[in-house]
């Protein structure tokens, strides 16, 4: 008999942890699971990837801007968590009625971990990922009443997955769970895939380029990327910048490249899906981050064998070891700058560090990860 997994999500916008998620199903063995995934907006750009044996439940189709309003007046307000365990609480009920699981997945914080608290006796075994450094970049407090509230609901679970030893260091700082309940389970990468559709699309490069990926929010810091790039202009350095994603910050990003007159060495692309040709074609990897849990666009350009430069944050600093198989900077602009710059200048550590990212992403291993996965959930 099969056992019954549910996944939980809010949706599947183009960012890292949805990414991974579609790649475990990608990967699951359907003879032995029936896996159904829950969606609070049935939207994303990776809804058309996932697969045809993954039943798919939802609560609304978009997240309009009806809903957005809502949530933004109520989260002003502070009472987003009491209106959600009144309404959305009793919706969600109801979409589950009847339905039982051998184990339950919120594979993200926020609303995903909000919603698995309604319906943990649904099943066997409860699991909760963290794919972030919460105590640096608490966002997911809003879905809540307090951060106690918080606490409650990571307690109710049997196991809480970190995708880095740094992100459940940070985690185990801010909420008072024991540590039992928590391990570190790496983000799931098919190195041989990404090479394979790095080879699908054919992608023009005019001059050196330094390429950076992921959506277009405030945790990305993008802006500290366009900082490095007018300082490399100013220095006489002629090179480009794609910015490969979408995002809230479109459009005050592309103000500040007009700012700067940067709009002929800055190229925002949009999201691309597969980015893997325009990263392989790239000289640098660039990721200004100020808070991740595992960058998958770091052990993405490792598996392509392109240096990278990044700033030192959690789940960078453990992927990239301290500089041994990426440079690491600190977060202020200047450090970003001359460790670009250094990559630049320098040929021979350029060549150095791709050959260092191909090692690395030999840690990268589909079976084996799906294995420790199954003996989870």
């Amino acid at each position: 008999m099969k056992k019954k997994i549910l996944f939980l999500m809010p949706a599947l916008p183009g960012g890292g942890a949805e990414k991974v998620l579609i790649d475990i199903l990608k990967n699951i063995d359907y003879t032995a699971y029936a896996v159904t995934l829950f969606l609070e907006y049935k939207e994303g750009v990776y809804l058309q990837d996932i697969p045809k044996n993954v039943e798919v439940l939802s609560l609304h189709k978009s997240n309009n801007i009806w809903f957005q309003r809502l949530h933004r007046r109520l989260t002003e307000r502070r009472i987003y968590g009491i209106f959600h365990e009144f309404v959305y609480r009793t919706m969600f009920l109801w979409l589950m009625r009847g339905r039982n699981f051998d184990t339950i997945v919120s594979f993200l914080e926020g609303a995903a971990l909000k919603f698995h608290s309604y319906i943990t006796k649904k099943a066997n075994k409860n699991l909760s990922w963290v794919h972030i450094d919460l105590k640096k970049k608490h966002w997911s407090l809003d879905f809540f009443r307090n951060e106690q509230d918080e606490a409650r609901c990571y307690a109710m679970m049997d196991k809480i997955v970190f995708v880095s030893e740094d992100a459940k260091q940070r985690f185990l700082e801010l909420f008072p769970i024991e540590s039992e309940k928590c391990c570190v389970q790496y983000n799931l990468i098919d190195g041989e895939e990404i090479k394979r559709q790095s080879k699908s699309i054919y992608v023009e490069k005019r001059k050196f380029t330094i390429c950076m990926a992921g959506r277009l929010n405030r945790q990305k810091r993008y802006d500290r990327a366009i900082e490095v790039a007018h300082l490399l202009k100013n220095n006489g350095y002629d090179v480009d910048f794609w910015i490969l994603g979408t995002g809230e910050l479109e459009r005050e990003l592309k103000e500040q490249i007009k700012k700067y007159g940067l709009e002929d060495y800055v190229h925002m692309k949009g999201f691309v899906k597969p980015p893997y040709a325009y990263v392989a074609q790239a000289d640098i990897f660039l990721n200004t981050s100020e808070s991740e849990g595992y960058p998958l666009t770091i052990c993405e350009a490792l598996c392509l064998g392109v240096p990278t430069v990044a700033t030192s944050i959690t789940g960078a600093t453990e992927i990239l070891s301290n500089s041994q198989y990426g440079l690491l900077t600190d977060e202020n602009i200047t450090s970003i700058y001359n460790g670009v710059k250094s990559l630049i200048d320098n040929d021979s550590l350029r060549k150095e560090y791709a050959t260092k990212a191909l090692e690395r992403a030999e840690m990268f291993q589909v079976k084996e990860t799906m294995a420790r996965i199954y003996s989870m959930i």
